[in-house]
């Protein structure tokens, strides 16, 4: 990303979220990126970017086409947005055809009108005084209370796709045609509301970051944040305030190492988005509808997507209304024997390690504590402690992975015995590691809590804790660079390398 001196936004890799904080005003990132040809898993960085890091940036771009084109700011804002905020088509256009670009937008060469004493509205024909009326570039006179009506109705009436269509001279120039002249920012800036003028410059940012390639908004909605991300990078996944890890390419939950495509097609049979947050959450394995959201705390029927709380008032509150009649047992009634076996295996081992990830996840805080208790007696910096939220993190990113390999396990065909062999081999070794890492996470920190002094044997600890990190790291990465590249060490009789149904 050019320009990165007016961004304020933190690139931070996951395993370094040591001070982070669930704040708007503080937000990481962290983008892992599963390429088949490397040794292993590429760390590369995205930022994630406030309202203010996002206006920065157009700011720049708006001075760059003002320079360029001799344009107010408010004149080359308008270009901007209707050329969908491409600097280098705009230079190219404007240099091809400075007046064609300039019919095409909306922003006329015609002379200022005069400074008679008073005028007649353009729009409702009334006589006003001269200081109580304003023009666009086409110059017709339009008074205050006209501007104020005509932007407000506009902006609050039509949907914000359609806002440059509309956003014109309010004057009739013919028996069906209004005046082409746009309204620019500066002339919304005077005579919008309140209201209005924040939602036209909250159109502007979604309109900037929609039209860029390298950036997209958080999928949480009314999220305020933006990811900008470097092209070409792949199977990508994104995590920011510890709380959500979605995938680039797809935006749905962090899916690595399946393709979009498949984990497409588990989530839909799987999985069902909340209709607060619109994150994915996987059913309960009970095939209880009662829903919550983890991240939200929205609670909701999985079937018909009510509000499970307020449909349960007035009945005492142990039931809910509903038509649905276990979607899993009818899915399992459709299934051969063998069909339904698998299938169980895969969903019970996928939502264990669901279940697993975010008790992990919900255990972040604790961490944080026990850092902060440290730094009083074993440690005073900080940061010397950030080992101990990397190994949380890791078992956290293990538990993820694990969870989508048995899914890639399901769309194995039934001949591929010796890569589903393979896959079981590589899941029970990566539950080891995580099973002891976790063990001197939790069991051999806890000493340490308690010492009122530096301990001899605290340096021990973090080599140890350390050491076991990186190795599990290590596996962890091997793990989803062989199944990203389809288990292809397995060759065997009536199966080809890198075959598969999730392929």
């Amino acid at each position: 990303m050019d320009n990165n001196s007016v961004i304020k936004s933190q690139e931070l890799e996951i395993q370094s979220e040591v001070d982070a904080e669930a704040d708007e005003s503080y937000v990481n990132a962290a983008l892992e990126d599963g390429q088949t040809g490397n040794k292993s898993v590429q760390r590369k960085y995205a930022t994630i970017l406030t309202d203010e890091n996002i206006q920065a940036l157009m700011e720049i771009d708006i001075r760059s086409v003002s320079d360029f084109t001799s344009l107010s700011k408010a004149e080359a804002t308008l270009l901007l947005s209707h050329l969908r905020w491409n600097v280098y088509d705009i230079r190219e256009e404007w240099s091809a055809g400075a007046q064609s670009v300039r019919d095409s937008v909306g922003l006329l060469e015609l002379d200022p009108p005069s400074d008679d004493n008073e005028y007649f509205c353009g729009a409702c024909g009334e006589s006003h005084p001269h200081k109580n009326f304003a023009s666009v570039s086409c110059g017709h006179r339009i008074c205050t209370r006209c501007w104020t009506s005509h932007i407000n109705k506009i902006i609050s009436e039509k949907p914000a796709a359609e806002w440059n269509l509309w956003l014109k001279c309010p004057v009739r120039v013919g028996l069906h045609a209004s005046c082409p002249a746009s309204v620019g920012l500066d002339t919304i800036e005077r005579f919008a509301s309140k209201r209005e003028k924040f939602n036209y410059n909250q159109y502007l940012l979604r309109s900037y970051v929609d039209n860029r390639e390298t950036m997209k908004w958080h999928p949480i909605q009314g999220s305020r944040c933006a990811i900008d991300l470097s092209p070409g990078s792949g199977n990508a996944s994104v995590s920011c305030l510890r709380l959500v890890r979605f995938c680039w390419n797809c935006r749905e939950d962090a899916h690595s190492p399946v393709d979009c495509k498949t984990a497409a097609k588990w989530l839909l049979e799987n999985a069902v988005p909340c209709p607060k947050c619109k994150l994915r959450i996987p059913r309960n394995q009970d095939n209880s509808l009662k829903m919550k959201c983890l991240p939200c705390n929205y609670v909701f029927c999985w079937f018909c997507h009510v509000d499970w709380i307020e449909d349960m008032e007035g009945t005492g509150g142990d039931l809910h209304f509903c038509t649905f009649d276990a979607v899993l047992s009818d899915q399992r009634g459709k299934m051969s024997e063998s069909d339904s076996n698998r299938y169980e295996d895969c969903y019970e081992n996928w939502d264990s390690n669901e279940l697993l990830m975010q008790k992990e996840q919900a255990n972040l805080p604790k961490l944080d504590t026990i850092i902060q208790e440290l730094s009083n007696t074993q440690l005073e910096n900080v940061s010397q402690l950030k080992f101990i939220l990397e190994a949380g993190l890791q078992i956290i990113e293990c538990r993820r992975i694990l969870k989508w390999t048995y899914v890639y396990g399901y769309y194995l065909r039934e001949d591929e015995v010796g890569k589903q062999n393979l896959l079981k081999d590589t899941q029970e070794r990566l539950k080891k590691f995580v099973k002891n890492l976790k063990h001197c996470l939790e069991t051999n920190l806890q000493p340490f809590r308690y010492e009122e002094e530096p301990s001899k044997d605290f340096n021990a600890f973090r080599i140890k804790l350390t050491e076991l990190t990186s190795l599990t790291r290590n596996h962890y990465e091997n793990v989803v660079k062989d199944v990203e590249n389809g288990l292809a060490s397995v060759v065997s009789e009536g199966e080809a390398s890198g075959s598969g149904r999730n392929q």
